[in-house]
């Protein structure tokens, strides 16, 4: 009889673990369809684990930045922001959000121009991009460049 039992009771486990396993989301995060929406002065960061190309594009003001989120391009707008990008190690946080879209944005400087360069504008970075859309979330490691 106990051993019945047993074999009850792992089959019901084994039943509530794939049941888990089926109701896994897609990817919330992939490459932005459209590849050259900010021509110029930009924030532009890739991540190979999502495929080739851009995952986060914005414009150099930050008037305006974009994800591609559950297969489309969304705009997001910039919301808070605490830190500065000026020399290698620092690190800035940025909030993006959108309707049901909320981002946490990390940069971390690991590039910047040479000092006795004048014509350089560019600043590369490490990022970590945390992408919530109600309960479900994803966080994806990427690099990129911000300037001109």
């Amino acid at each position: 009889m106990m051993k019945i039992e047993t074999l009850l009771a792992f089959m019901t486990l084994a039943a509530c673990t794939t049941g888990a396993d089926a109701a896994e989301q897609p990817p919330l995060l992939a490459p932005l369809v459209n590849q050259d929406r900010v021509p110029g002065c930009a924030w532009l960061a890739s991540a190979p684990s999502l495929g080739e190309g851009y995952m986060f594009m914005a414009e150099y003001d930050d008037s305006a930045a974009w994800m591609n989120i559950e297969g489309d391009d969304i705009v997001l707008e910039l919301g808070e922001e605490r830190g500065v990008l000026k020399s290698v190690g620092d690190v800035m946080e940025r909030t993006y959000r959108a309707p049901g879209v909320d981002v946490l944005a990390r940069y971390e400087v690991t590039w910047v121009c040479p000092a006795d360069t004048e014509s350089c504008e560019v600043t590369r970075f490490g990022a970590t991009f945390e992408v919530s859309t109600g309960d479900h979330i994803q966080i994806v490691a990427a690099s990129g460049a911000m300037g001109c």
